[in-house]
C-alpha cells in the first residue's frame, strides 16, 4: 500500500492496491496512510502493471522464469518450433505462476527455402518447417496453426540481416491476412525493411514490428507497431550490449556464465544488417515519425536465445533497455510504460491484464524509484506478481526454483 500507483495509462499518485484470494484486483484506493497488518508497505515505490514483452522467442522454460525475474509477466513468443515444444510450454505457462504467462504464434509463415524454413533443419522424428510456395498454400497453412493452437498468425517478410533468401511474395502475404481474418486471427509481420514495411501495410498486417534500418516509411495513425529497438541496435552495432553490461541492475538476475559470455564479446551468433544503408538512425527517426501521426507503439525486444551461447537480446533485462530506448527515441516515460502493458494488452487482445483496475488480473510489478520521472527506475525491482502470487526480486540470481512468494494481498 502507499506506492505510486501507474495503472497502465496514467499516475494515480498514491493508492493501495487490494488483491482478492482469486488473483485478480478487488479495488484501487486512492490516497496514502500507515499499512496495517498484513499489508505490503509500497510508499516511496511505484506500482505497475506486469510488463508485456510484445515480441520474443522461446528456447526453453527457462525463459519463462528469466522474464518473471525482470517483472515480465505475459510474453508474446513470435515464432517457437515444432508445434509440440510450442504446445508444451503453453500447458506449463498455464499451470504456473513463477514463470512468465504465454500467448504463441506457433510456426511463422515464410517462403520455401527462405527465413524461417533455413533455421531449423528436420528434427529426429522428420518433422520438417513448412514453407508457403504462393498463395494457394495460405489457406491450409493458417488452418494448421488455428488447429494448433495459434493466438495469433506471424507472418516473415523479409529479413533484414539477410536478404538473399527466398521471400513471400506480396500477393502470398495478403492471402495470409484473408485467410487469419476470416478466423478472427490477429496477423503480425516480420517487418524489418522498407519494402518489408509498406509490402506488409498494403497486404493488411495488423501489427508490424521492427523499425527499418535502411530509410524512412510511410507513417499513419492506423497503424500498430512493435519498434523492438534493442533487437535493431543489435542488428546495427556490435556494440549493442554496452548499456546492459554498464548497468549492474540489469546483469544482476542473468546467470554468471551469460554474463560471462557477453562481457567476453559472445553475441550470440547474430549478424549485423546487411541491407544496404542499414543505420539505427533510421530505427530512431522512424519511431519519431510514428509518433507524430499517432500510430499504436507496442514495447516488445526480440528477445532470444541460441543454445549454447548467450543471444544479442535476452529476456527480461531486454525490455527495461527496451523502454530506455524508446524514451531515447522521443517518447514520454508515460507513453514508454503504457506500450509495454495497456497498449500491448490492447493490441492483443488480453482484456483481463496490463491495467491496474478492479476486475484486472493482479499482474503488478514493484519497483524502487518513479520512472514516471526517470524511465530507468523500472530495472530497480522489488517484487512482481502472477496472478496474484507474489515472488520477492530483492535477491539477484535466485537458486532454481527458489523464488521467493509471500502472502500478503494489499499492495
Amino acid at each position: 500500500m502507499g506506492a505510486r500507483v501507474f495503472d497502465g495509462e496514467r499516475s494515480l499518485g498514491p493508492a493501495t492496491v487490494v488483491v482478492d484470494d482469486a488473483g485478480t484486483i478487488g479495488s484501487v484506493e486512492p490516497g496514502e496512510r500507515a499499512p496495517v497488518d498484513g499489508e505490503v508497505d509500497a510508499r516511496g515505490a511505484t506500482l505497475l502493471p506486469g510488463l508485456i514483452d510484445a515480441h520474443v522467442h522461446l528456447r526453453g522454460a527457462g525463459n519463462l522464469g528469466q522474464d518473471l525475474r525482470h517483472g515480465v509477466t505475459t510474453v508474446l513468443d513470435m515464432f517457437s518450433a515444432p508445434p509440440q515444444f510450442t504446445a508444451m510450454l503453453r500447458r506449463r505457462a498455464g499451470s504456473r505462476d513463477d514463470e512468465a504467462d504465454l500467448r504463441s504464434s506457433g510456426l511463422m509463415a515464410g517462403a520455401v527455402d527462405g527465413w524461417p524454413a533455413v533455421m531449423l533443419p528436420p528434427d529426429p522424428t522428420g518433422w520438417r518447417m513448412p514453407g508457403l510456395a504462393g498463395p494457394d498454400d495460405a489457406e491450409r497453412f493458417v488452418a494448421d496453426r488455428e488447429r494448433e493452437g495459434s493466438d495469433y498468425l506471424k507472418v516473415f517478410v523479409e529479413n533484414a540481416a539477410d536478404v538473399s533468401r527466398p521471400t513471400l511474395s506480396p500477393e502470398t502475404v495478403a492471402a495470409v491476412c484473408g485467410a487469419a481474418r476470416r478466423r478472427g486471427l490477429l496477423t503480425v509481420a516480420h517487418a524489418p525493411t522498407r519494402w518489408a514495411f509498406a509490402t506488409a501495410r498494403a497486404a493488411g498486417v495488423d501489427v508490424l514490428t521492427h523499425l527499418p534500418l535502411d530509410g524512412p516509411v510511410e507513417a499513419a495513425a492506423d497503424l500498430a507497431v512493435v519498434p523492438t529497438l534493442t533487437m535493431m541496435a543489435a542488428l546495427s552495432s556490435q556494440d549493442s550490449l554496452r548499456d546492459l553490461l554498464a548497468d549492474p541492475r540489469l546483469t544482476a538476475r542473468l546467470p554468471g556464465e551469460v554474463v560471462a559470455g557477453l562481457e567476453a564479446g559472445d553475441r550470440g551468433g547474430l549478424p549485423t544488417s546487411s541491407a544496404a544503408g542499414a543505420s539505427y538512425t533510421h530505427a530512431e527517426d522512424n519511431l519519431a515519425r510514428l509518433l507524430e501521426a499517432g500510430a499504436t507503439i507496442v514495447a516488445g525486444t526480440d528477445a532470444n536465445d541460441v543454445p549454447g551461447r548467450p543471444a544479442a537480446v535476452l529476456h527480461g533485462a531486454s525490455m527495461h533497455l527496451e523502454l530506455e530506448l524508446l524514451v531515447r527515441a522521443g517518447m514520454t516515460s508515460a507513453d514508454a510504460l503504457a506500450a509495454a502493458t495497456s497498449r500491448a494488452a490492447d493490441v492483443f487482445g488480453l482484456a483481463d491484464r496490463g491495467r491496474i483496475t478492479a476486475g484486472r488480473r493482479a499482474d503488478l510489478l514493484l519497483v524502487g524509484g518513479d520512472p514516471l520521472a526517470d524511465i530507468t527506475a523500472t530495472r530497480e525491482l522489488r517484487t512482481v506478481w502472477r496472478g496474484g502470487t507474489a515472488h520477492d526480486l530483492s535477491s539477484p540470481r535466485p537458486a532454481p526454483g527458489r523464488d521467493v512468494v509471500g502472502p500478503a494481498r494489499r499492495r
